[in-house]
C-alpha cells in the first residue's frame, strides 16, 4: 500500500505537466483571445440579456428579455410585449 502512494506521488506531478501542454522551452502558445462578439458563422451573436424595448402599440419603454420574433417578456412580469429594441 505504501508503494502505491509513492508511485502516485511520482506520477501526478508528471501528468499535470503533460496536461498543461508546456513546450520544451517552457513557453506556451496562447495566441490571440477568441472573439466572443460573433458566432462561428461570422454573424453577430444575439444579445439574450434584458434590453430596453419600445412597444409597437405605443406607451412607455419596458425592459424585456427577447424570446424571438420581436417578442419580449418584461422583466417586471406581465404579458409578452411586441416591440423594437433600442440598442444593437
Amino acid at each position: 500500500m505504501k508503494t502505491a502512494w509513492i508511485v502516485m506521488l511520482l506520477i501526478v506531478p508528471v501528468a499535470g505537466c503533460v496536461a498543461k501542454g508546456s513546450t520544451k522551452d517552457g513557453q506556451q502558445n496562447s495566441g490571440p483571445a477568441p472573439d466572443t462578439s460573433t458566432s462561428s458563422l461570422g454573424t453577430p451573436a444575439p444579445n439574450l440579456g434584458p434590453q430596453l424595448v419600445v412597444p409597437v402599440t405605443g406607451g412607455a419603454p419596458v425592459i424585456g428579455i427577447p424570446v424571438g420574433g420581436n417578442l419580449y417578456v418584461p422583466v417586471t412580469g406581465g404579458p409578452p410585449v411586441v416591440g423594437l429594441p433600442t440598442g444593437p
